[in-house]
């Protein structure tokens, strides 16, 4: 799942989308389940990885839910301490026995004092709420009033290509979005390039120190400490694949579908 907070994409993993929809209340005895959201926030990407899991420390029925505040303390700092200070606490998550689940004032008001209290260096945290047919996917910084939900990224979006740079020298690239509603050759054209420019990285290079992340409609590369030519090398040519594909969609009209960025910035 890929959505937007601001100017922020937040995306949520298989592996969490996979363990919060196993908790949908969907027969009359299951009682409510929740936990904290964990993950790692860039200058433009949030992604949470990581997620707490019910159990018998906590206390739940069908209409209520209220986790276990030491085991989640002691959760949340053993993630930060085995990620070297890069996993952080990033909200709340939790079941309700709705097919379009929305907050209670209870809800409103845990997620205010979470955020008021926090030790970590974030002012805003996400609301996740599992229904039995939709979540509900909000977010509450020190600025808001209230929450706000998240929108989800959609085929009418279409493609944002992030090019990252300092000075001449590539070093990553990130791109979020569908282009489901163009002919599939332009999402196969472009999976090849980005995923054989990775592939490429690691079979022509010695470079190692790089970040990863690659989800359905969303994968993100950076080697900013990289000074290695060859990779370099391979990133013009990503630039020259690139420019093709879109003079190619060009030529149908498709272009417009498609925003390129070029970024001076690090992680």
């Amino acid at each position: 799942m890929i959505y937007k907070f601001g100017e922020k994409y937040v995306v949520f993993t298989e592996e969490v989308v996979n363990t919060l929809h196993k908790y949908k209340q969907l027969s009359y005895e299951a009682h409510e389940s929740g936990g904290i959201l964990l993950g790692k926030v860039y200058n433009d990407l949030i992604i949470i990885d990581q997620v707490s899991e019910p159990s018998k420390e906590d206390d739940s029925g069908r209409y209520y839910f209220f986790r276990n505040v030491k085991k989640a303390q002691r959760i949340a700092e053993q993630a930060w301490k085995e990620s070297n200070g890069e996993r952080l606490y990033l909200g709340e998550w939790h079941t309700h026995p709705e097919d379009v689940p929305s907050p209670s004032q209870d809800d409103r008001t845990l997620l205010k004092n979470m955020l008021k209290h926090s030790r970590m260096n974030i002012d805003f945290l996400f609301m996740i709420i599992i229904g039995r047919d939709k979540p509900y996917m909000a977010a509450l910084n020190k600025r808001m009033v209230k929450m706000e939900p998240l929108n989800i990224l959609q085929a009418a979006d279409g493609l944002n290509i992030t090019i990252y740079k300092n000075n001449d020298r590539i070093y990553g690239f990130q791109v979020a979005g569908y282009l489901d509603f163009a002919p599939k050759s332009y999402n196969a054209a472009f999976s090849t390039v980005f995923v054989g420019i990775v592939n490429a990285i690691s079979a022509l290079t010695n470079l190692e120190d790089y970040v990863f992340e690659h989800r359905q409609g969303f994968i993100r590369f950076l080697a900013p400490d990289s000074r290695d030519v060859r990779s370099q090398t391979i990133m013009d040519i990503m630039l020259v694949q690139i420019n093709t594909v879109l003079q190619e969609m060009k030529n149908t009209g498709m272009d417009k579908f498609v925003e390129i960025h070029y970024k001076e910035q690090n992680i």
